[in-house]
This record gives C-alpha cells, structure tokens and sequence, in this order.
C-alpha cells in the first residue's frame, strides 16, 4: 500500500483560494501572503499530487483543469471539516467568518434586520453574504463556497434541504390607475392579453411562465428584466403588469409612482423562503448562530403582500 502524499492544510488553502479568485495574486492579498508563496506552494501541490491543477493563461489568469476541479470540492470539504472539529472545542466557536448566499429579491428586506441582530447576538461573529439566484445559491453550497443560504424553495435538489421559514403567495401587481386595481382578486385570463412585464431571473422566469401555463393561459410577454425594482417601476408607469411573491411594505416604486398589489383567482403555487444547507450533514456553530437570527427575524417579519 503506497503511503499518501504529504500535503498541508497551507497548501489546500492556498489552492482553493486561488481557484476562487482565479489568480494567486489575489489570494495572496487575501491572505497577507507573499504571491511567491503561493505560487511555489501550489506547485508544490502539483509535483506531490502528480498532475496539474491550474492552466495559467496571462490574460485570462487562472483556469481549473478537470483534476483541478475535482480537487476544489474536496478540499473545501476537508478545510470545512477541519473548522469544524476546532469550533467543537472552541469556547469562540462563533467567531470568524461564515460565507452565506441569499436570494437577489429576498436581500433587501430581510438582510438588514437580519445584521441588526447578528451584530447584537453575535458581535465577533463575521457573515459574508453573496447575492445569488436560486440555482446559483443550490450550486454554491453543493460546492461548499458557502455554508447556508436564505432562498426560495423553486428549485429542488436531494443533496439541499430546505428549512421552510415563511410562506410567499403569489400577487398580481398593477399600477393604480389600472382599472382593475380597486379588484380584491384578479384572474389571469382577464389580463392575458395586456403586457405581462417578466421577473427573468433563473428558475424565476420559469415559475412564472407555469402559473400562466398550469391555469391553460399564454401570457402576453411585453418586457423582461432582472430587477425586480425595474419591473416594479415599469408596472407602475402603466406600462403592463406583472406577477410577483414579495412586496415592500409600501407601494411607491423607485419612480416615485406606487403599485397595487392584488391576489390571484386562480391557484398558484406560492413559494416559501427558505434557509437552505447540505442535506445529511451538522452545521457550524457559526451557521447555526447565523440560522437562528433568520429564524427570529423572518418568523416575526410583519412584511406584508
């Protein structure tokens, strides 16, 4: 039986760090390293293990090779088993840092409060947070990038579980000079042939698009964006309507004009917000630290729509 080859938890960090980055230069600044060592670690890394990991293009910089990608998941596992075993006999297990995703739309309303009460509860207690969609967020943590996420459950994948932390119906929204806005609900079909102003942000763009097919409607697609804030402002211009899950706890869009926001005849499936982890495996200190507070703010949210 050959014996293993030696390798450092250095040189992990160093690799995975120049993956993410794609250029040792930039890990080296986030590390407070010299770029040499990095480099020479690297290819130290390569020689040990027998094959190459990065092909360096001068001006693309760094690009993994399929060992190099393999290796990445691995060695973000093995780094995040190592912090693990440290916090479970660390007193500070909830300190440092814990690299989390949430979903585009849902990052303005529920982040703020969020870090309100993180830096309360948790002062030395370091989150950093990447805006993402759906199934960018499932990816990140299925590549272990991040720890947990705050999304929507509209993608389903065995290897996430989704911890279901508040119900989000759909709704359509109208500018209030619409002639349906005054309505208590609105069916599809009425306004099948008006401009329906698209969300179009992955696996968003589909849910949508299923609310109209599921009910035996084609929507009249008049314009696609991938703010929500744009679409907002678009509806209330008057320029079609749209359908979405969340709204602020006012009408006024960032045009200075206001939304009416009105239920749906027909059934569509809402979509739940959702803290999202690895499937089968504990959290950290620090994650479960960080899911509490979602728990305790989202719980408690009184965001209406």
């Amino acid at each position: 039986m050959s014996a293993a080859p030696e390798i450092s938890i250095a040189q992990l960090t160093y690799f995975v760090h120049a993956a993410e980055h794609r250029s040792m230069t930039a890990a080296a600044d986030e590390l407070f390293v010299a770029q040499s060592a990095v480099s020479t670690s690297i290819s130290l890394l390569e020689r040990r293990l027998g094959t190459t990991l990065f092909l360096r293009k001068r001006a693309k910089g760094l690009e993994l090779t399929a060992d190099g990608r393999e290796l990445l998941v691995r060695a973000r596992q093995i780094l995040t088993s190592i912090r693990d075993a440290i916090d479970s006999v660390s007193p500070e297990a909830t300190s440092g840092v814990l690299d989390t995703a949430c979903f585009k739309t849902l990052a303005p309303f529920y982040l703020p409060p969020i870090w309100a009460r993180l830096s309360e509860a948790y002062p030395t207690l370091h989150v950093k947070v990447t805006e993402l969609s759906c199934p960018e967020g499932i990816e990140a943590l299925k590549d272990r990038r991040i720890d947990v996420a705050l999304l929507y459950d509209i993608v389903a994948d065995p290897a996430v579980h989704y911890e279901v932390l508040q119900e989000r119906p759909a709704y359509i929204g109208l500018s209030t000079n619409h002639p349906l806005a005054s309505r208590s609900a609105i069916s599809l079909r009425e306004l099948a042939d008006e401009p329906f102003i698209l969300l179009n942000l992955p696996a968003s763009r589909e849910y949508f698009l299923n609310a109209f097919s599921s009910n035996g409607i084609v929507p009249h697609i008049g314009y696609e964006f991938e703010s929500f804030e744009t679409v907002r402002s678009m509806v209330a211009g008057g320029h079609g309507f749209t359908l979405l899950n969340q709204a602020p706890s006012h009408e006024l869009t960032y045009s200075g004009l206001p939304i009416t926001a009105v239920p749906v005849i027909e059934p569509v499936k809402p979509l739940n917000v959702v803290l999202a982890y690895r499937s089968g495996e504990g959290l950290t200190a620090r994650a479960k630290a960080f899911t509490t507070i979602c728990r305790e703010v989202i719980h408690r949210s009184t965001i209406v729509g």
